[in-house]
């Protein structure tokens, strides 16, 4: 950028020279040659001064749709840029340059209005709401003597959410034998059904008789007085492991919604309430060092925390619902630990 002031401050200057060195010619020697090429040259100079009278805030940029992506993902913004009544007058050298986000810019020579479509790539590194696109705009004279700028936005909502974890869906399995092998209300003498064994049933509740006749292993489903709900809670306590845990979190909640395993809550700065899980909240939520206001003292459910690390003001909130709920903490290390598990089991 400064290059290129400095050659227009440099061709300016050597305009100007010869400018008032053909003017002082033509007024030692007063000849007709020289006055013509003088007047000339003035009548180019109001020429270059008349196509710096576009305005351009008069331009409008727009993007066509609202974003909703994930960070590290490449995507592509579709921009709109025109101006509602073309102009008679053209911008000689029209510019569009954008933020260091984005390493692209586009050239228009004589731009009047029309409307022009532009395909930006990029790929978000941060989580975040964007509800403005700063776009910076340029253009010149004819003869390059002069720029002007002007800093525009494209008001649109781009929502930018923790990257999904495609591993995580190897983790339901999990989480659905963890939270079988915990209580879920007291066992009557009732039986709910017959059904194949699976991963994480208890072993007692087998039916060895019936399994014979099967060949395979038939469970006993006993009916249960009173069920717990199971909460998946997101304990987002400050931590350098912030980011990788809500990408876990996310990811579980994304592969489980058909199932309906779980009711997600997330607990960080920047949120309204526990209860918004919705994309804006994912993109929104901050970590916390001291516990937000409003977390709810839940009761007579099942609670399954994923956290980046167990710490003292996690301890003290478990203390306060161990009472009334049964409660379960897994942590980045946790996880990542039976992830790597699952994956040597698989190899």
């Amino acid at each position: 950028m400064k290059k290129k002031k400095l050659e227009r401050l440099l061709r300016l200057l050597l305009f100007s020279a010869a400018y008032f060195l053909l003017l002082a010619y033509c007024v030692i020697f007063n000849n007709n040659a020289g006055w013509s090429l003088w007047f000339l040259l003035t009548l180019l100079l109001l020429l270059d001064a008349v196509f710096l009278l576009p305005s351009l805030k008069k331009v409008q940029i727009i993007l066509e749709e609202s974003i909703q992506a994930e960070t590290h993902t490449a995507i592509t913004l579709p921009l709109q840029v025109f101006k509602y009544r073309p102009t008679l007058l053209p911008l000689v050298d029209f510019t569009l340059k954008f933020d260091d986000r984005f390493k692209e810019s586009h050239h228009s020579a004589f731009y009047r209005g029309n409307l022009i479509r532009l395909q930006l790539p990029w790929t978000p590194k941060e989580r975040g709401i964007y509800e403005e696109l700063p776009v910076q705009l340029y253009s010149h004279d004819l003869f390059g003597f002069f720029e002007k700028s002007y800093a525009a936005v494209a008001k649109q909502s781009i929502l930018i959410l923790p990257k999904l974890a495609p591993e995580a869906v190897t983790l339901l399995p999990f989480f659905k034998q963890q939270v079988r092998s915990q209580t879920h209300g007291e066992p009557n003498f009732s039986i709910r059904q017959f059904r194949q064994y699976q991963l994480g049933d208890s072993l007692k509740n087998i039916d060895w008789k019936l399994s014979s006749k099967q060949q395979e292993l038939i469970y006993r489903e006993r009916e249960h007085e009173e069920e717990q709900d199971i909460v998946l809670l997101f304990w987002g306590e400050d931590h350098p492991a912030f980011e990788e845990t809500l990408s876990l979190f996310y990811s579980i909640h994304h592969f489980s919604q058909n199932q309906r395993l779980f009711q997600p809550l997330l607990i960080g700065d920047g949120l309204t309430s526990p209860y918004q899980t919705d994309a804006a909240a994912y993109a929104q939520i901050l970590p916390f060092e001291k516990v937000p206001e409003g977390v709810p003292l839940l009761t007579g459910s099942h609670l399954v925390f994923i956290t980046p690390v167990f710490t003292p003001q996690l301890e003290d909130y478990l203390s306060q619902l161990e009472a009334k709920n049964s409660c379960q903490v897994f942590t980045y290390a946790d996880l990542m630990r039976q992830l790597n598990k699952l994956e040597e089991a698989v190899g």
